[in-house]
């Protein structure tokens, strides 16, 4: 917990990395201590369980949890844009162990006549050249910030799609990162870039993992966790429902709206507490919000405390001082909290400031069902 929780904090992380590191330390039979004094700092430590490795054992993490590689690339074509030939070949190299056909170009000129068609460039020895899946560009590819911008110079439709991507038109163009600003996020959007970015050091099962996500492989039973199963028909009533969720992480807007999808939510994300007040202003079509507590500028206590104003301020002018539970239930929408702070003094917060409740972080997606289905189960009953 910060020092200053009295001002939202402008620079930082997420707030939940003690909370992970406990989850991580618990998992592996140990405990987390801490020595903090104000105005010197903290001394975190931990205590685990580790077996003893076995001389010889292969270097590679993913072998040696015996993970499978996933198959359901093999036969994929990949374009890799990087001007650094040691970089590219590293991230040939995990694509390959996938059985995705891979080619990298390191020039951008080349890389520009390729993708657009035009004549004069290499095809010798180039698997790709008759159609490609997907394109994966460095952000640093020819300098800071270069690969960003090269998708907005590519004719995407003049370049054959390979084996994949020929049903669905549709050609990835993926970014590689090894760190990523928000602005720079805005930037790849808007470029063209799929909403997955790869961050580096790239690892086999995280990069499985963005690939499905990039490529729509997440749609497919088989790659996910099944939802919340129960025979109750009250299962789906997030189904068809629209929902807000407030973050400045674009990796928890991600969690949060890919968990929501799985149960039939309609889900639109937003990074700002005073864009949040924008979106639920009266009249809009948003049934619950999850918000996110500590946000730059202004934050979610504060944004909260200014919906509720506002949906007061709505109901005095309609219901003409006949207020009634019909009348409150149209204009209040529930509003959870979303936050790895969980002692009582928050929960307390969130509750004066107007929340319903909240979720702590790291969440579970049926954490985030089980949150809202109340708000939703008596309506269904009736």
């Amino acid at each position: 917990m910060q020092a200053d929780s009295s001002t939202s904090r402008t620079y930082g992380g997420t707030g939940i990395g003690l909370s992970i590191s406990r989850c991580l330390i618990e998992l592996m039979g140990g405990e987390i201590r801490f020595i903090s004094r104000p105005g010197i700092g903290s001394t975190f430590s931990f205590t685990a369980l580790f077996k003893v490795g076995q001389a010889g054992a292969d270097g590679d993490g993913d072998l040696l949890r015996g993970a499978r590689l996933p198959t359901h690339f093999k036969g994929m074509k990949a374009l890799v844009l990087d001007g650094n030939p040691v970089r590219s070949l590293v991230t040939k190299y995990h694509l390959q162990r996938f059985g995705i056909e891979v080619d990298s170009i390191t020039s951008s000129k080349v890389a520009l006549s390729m993708l657009n068609g035009m004549d004069g460039f290499p095809t010798e020895g180039c698997s790709v050249k008759d159609g490609i899946d997907m394109v994966l560009i460095e952000k640093d590819a020819w300098g800071p910030g270069t690969g960003i911008l090269f998708p907005s110079q590519v004719r995407v439709g003049l370049f054959p799609r390979g084996p994949f991507l020929q049903s669905k038109g549709l050609l990835k163009m993926i970014l590689l990162a090894t760190s990523l600003t928000a602005e720079e996020t805005q930037k790849a959007k808007a470029a063209g870039f799929a909403e997955t970015v790869i961050l580096k050091p790239l690892r086999a099962s995280m990069l499985a993992v963005c690939l499905q996500l990039a490529l729509g492989f997440c749609n497919r039973r088989e790659h996910l966790r099944e939802p919340l199963k129960t025979s109750s028909p009250l299962s789906n009533v997030l189904s068809g429902k629209s929902i807000l969720v407030v973050d400045d992480n674009i990796v928890n807007r991600r969690v949060a709206a890919g968990a929501l999808k799985k149960y039939g939510a309609n889900v639109i994300c937003t990074d700002s507490g005073k864009s949040a007040i924008s979106m639920l202003r009266q009249p809009h079509n948003f049934n619950a919000c999850f918000m996110d507590v500590q946000m730059p500028e202004m934050d979610g206590f504060e944004a909260t405390r200014q919906i509720r104003a506002a949906e007061l301020a709505n109901m005095d002018c309609t219901s003409n001082g006949g207020e009634t539970l019909a009348t409150k239930n149209r204009w209040h929408v529930p509003i959870l909290a979303m936050t790895a702070d969980v002692i009582q003094a928050t929960h307390e917060e969130c509750l004066r400031c107007g929340m319903d409740g909240y979720v702590s972080k790291p969440f579970e997606e049926e954490q985030l069902y089980k949150a809202l289905a109340p708000f939703f189960e008596e309506s269904l009953v009736r």
